[in-house]
């Protein structure tokens, strides 16, 4: 039985033609123990459908379920307190007036459980597990943003919840913090938590999940593990979206193999993976920046180009070039490369795939 199950649901907010629709009819099934990312841009309903999930939005059409429970139907919504869950917001959500340890013990006491004795031992071993046991006593006015944030996992993790929420967590997190937190929660999926965890930033996404829901325009476009929504994705959102994917128009010229086709890219030969060979010679193939080298390759693999822009980033550069029909790509290059503008540049695809629909 899965953990979670969310089936067909609907959410709209607004009435007549003004109404916006925030989640169209969105399906996916979470297992248990397993880490789940919804990941979309701004208004992608992946918020609108943590909150469904939480009991914090009532929903117009579908179902929710934990362990097998309702939670959500059209004109039934369980309180968020009865749902065995618990919620990590981005701005910590601590009451400012309560120690570290109260606000780690809120949960348990507003369950009415459990004993003095182990309420202490349970609140304890939760800010142990975050590095936080000498600062029970403290009040939020006290911490770091990072420490109030652990404060925020620690209170997630005392109940013994059947599913963690995560809504953007690391957002208001400078880096250093960012990856302090990265840490915590990676600890955090060991204990076998089922885990949903909403970001708009894909290398949290991919970094964390074991699957990750990517959202758009409040539809659910691929459910995929994270290795391949880089190299296959199943639209042309998720191929920008998720690895910085570059479009490119070509025609099938020939079958190579049962899912490998020969492909022409502005008058040169390349090779394409696709999930099925389609059905007409005009496709769009995604090829992600860090399957882009270059200098020598494999024959028939090499793209003529010209660098147009460089942009340093300490480890390596992003670098946009133009082929010779005008098309634009985007890829890495390592550090000492020694390109410059205007150069003129070999590329190497080490990978491409072929759109499974025309981009949108």
């Amino acid at each position: 039985m899965a953990s979670l199950t969310i089936t067909d649901v609907h959410k709209r907010y607004g009435q007549g033609p003004q109404a916006h629709a925030a989640l169209q009819g969105v399906s996916l099934a979470v297992a248990h123990g397993e880490f789940i990312a919804l990941l979309g841009p701004s208004g992608s309903g992946k918020t609108s459908l943590l909150r469904a999930i939480a009991g914090l939005e009532d929903i117009d059409a579908g179902r929710i379920e934990i362990a097998g429970e309702p939670q959500s139907t059209a004109g039934f919504t369980r309180p968020p307190e009865r749902r065995g869950i618990s919620v990590v917001f981005q701005n910590h959500a601590l009451w400012p007036h309560l120690s570290v340890f109260d606000n780690v013990a809120f949960p348990l006491r507003e369950q009415g459980r459990p004993a003095a004795t182990e309420l202490r031992e349970r609140v304890e071993r939760a800010l142990a597990e975050v590095g936080l046991q000498s600062l029970g006593q403290r009040h939020p006015g006290e911490l770091s943003g990072g420490q109030k944030q652990r404060v925020a996992l620690a209170r997630a993790m005392v109940g013994a919840p059947r599913v963690i929420l995560f809504d953007e967590p690391l957002a208001s997190l400078d880096l250093e913090l960012r990856w302090d937190m990265l840490r915590q929660i990676a600890r955090l999926r060991e204990r076998g938590i089922t885990m949903v965890y909403v970001t708009h930033n894909q290398e949290e996404a991919l970094a964390l999940a074991d699957r990750v829901a990517v959202l758009a325009q409040g539809r659910l476009q691929q459910l995929a593990r994270p290795e391949q929504l880089v190299r296959e994705p199943a639209t042309a959102m998720v191929a920008r979206f998720v690895g910085g994917g570059n479009l490119l128009p070509a025609r099938v010229r020939e079958r190579v193999g049962e899912r490998l086709l020969r492909v022409e890219v502005g008058g040169h030969a390349l090779l394409a993976r696709c999930a099925r060979p389609p059905a007409g010679a005009e496709v769009m193939i995604s090829v992600a920046q860090t399957a882009i080298g270059l200098g020598p390759c494999a024959e028939g693999q090499v793209l003529p180009a010209r660098l147009q822009y460089l942009f340093y980033q300490g480890h390596d550069s992003l670098a946009e070039v133009e082929l010779a029909d005008g098309a634009s790509l985007q890829l890495r290059l390592p550090a000492g490369h020694g390109a410059r503008v205007g150069d003129a540049l070999p590329l190497h695809l080490r990978d491409a795939w072929i759109l499974p629909e025309t981009p949108r």
